[in-house]
């Protein structure tokens, strides 16, 4: 049977995005292309979700609402940074939490260009990067946090949402092609940038008390769509309408001490 023939085994790729022009350029052809080759072919659809610019990034909110935009017509979900191009990874159907993301992903820098330094992933464990969830276990944790604006610790929540519920993980180790941009979860010298640790407390204070978060995510999230327009895949042969860039706008807000420190560490990169 081929993914075409199972309704379970549709792909829906959502890919976070804002201000990385560039990132974009490269992974829509590259991405594109790279289904083109696969053979099983899959069949799949890529949402990239772009926030409307304001609020401070919220990589979280951003992959539940790309979730929400495709659910009905995919049975499994990629969701997928834009910073990582796939050489050789499986992207068929799986069932259970599986990231695909190994190498490529080992040493990371934190500031091309103005800094040396580099942060390294502990592979074993992420659940950030390029992530395959069937549907189903998405719902079941109720998708991201909604509350961590800026940098970081979506993923960390995310991950204890899945092992606190103890559903079974598994794990691929795809190759990719990296692309270099200032991380902001540091400072150029490798140091916790000011909104890393805020999100830090935020993560600890949600889980000290030992049970799963409940009221955040998924079922919590709203959202307006601002505009949505076909992207034509970098012309790739199958990529014609399997493409679409989605623009949103959230409807709550990021905590004072949030917008400050993504301020902070904005002024001191730019100073």
């Amino acid at each position: 049977m081929t993914t075409a023939d199972n309704a379970g085994a549709r792909l829906h790729i959502v890919v976070p995005y804002r201000d990385r022009e560039s990132h974009l350029r490269q992974f829509v052809p590259w991405v594109s292309a790279y289904f083109d080759r696969l053979v099983p072919r899959i069949d799949y659809r890529v949402t990239i979700v772009e926030q409307e610019a304001g609020l401070p990034f919220n990589r979280g909110a951003l992959m539940n609402a790309g979730f929400l935009l495709g659910e009905e017509r995919s049975g499994y979900t990629c969701l997928h940074d834009i910073d990582y191009l796939p050489v050789d990874a499986d992207y068929s159907s799986a069932d259970c939490p599986t990231p695909i993301l190994w190498y490529g992903a080992e040493q990371r820098p934190v500031a091309p260009g103005r800094s040396d330094r580099t942060v390294t992933t502990n592979l074993e464990s992420t659940m950030g990067g390029v992530l395959l969830m069937p549907n189903t276990v998405m719902r079941q944790v109720d998708g991201y946090s909604n509350v961590f604006w800026g940098w970081g610790y979506e993923d960390f929540d995310f991950s204890l949402r899945i092992r606190a519920r103890r559903i079974p993980t598994g794990r691929r180790k795809g190759r990719f092609q990296p692309l270099d941009h200032d991380n902001d979860g540091f400072t150029p010298d490798a140091t916790p940038s000011p909104i890393s640790l805020v999100n830090r407390r935020l993560f600890q204070t949600l889980w000290s008390g030992g049970k799963i978060p409940a009221g955040d995510g998924l079922s919590t999230l709203s959202f307006d769509v601002l505009d949505r327009r076909p992207c034509d895949g970098g012309g790739a042969a199958g990529a014609q309408g399997r493409w679409e860039i989605v623009r949103v706008r959230f409807n709550h807000n990021p905590r004072p001490d949030q917008e400050a420190a993504v301020a902070a560490h904005r002024d001191s990169r730019n100073g």
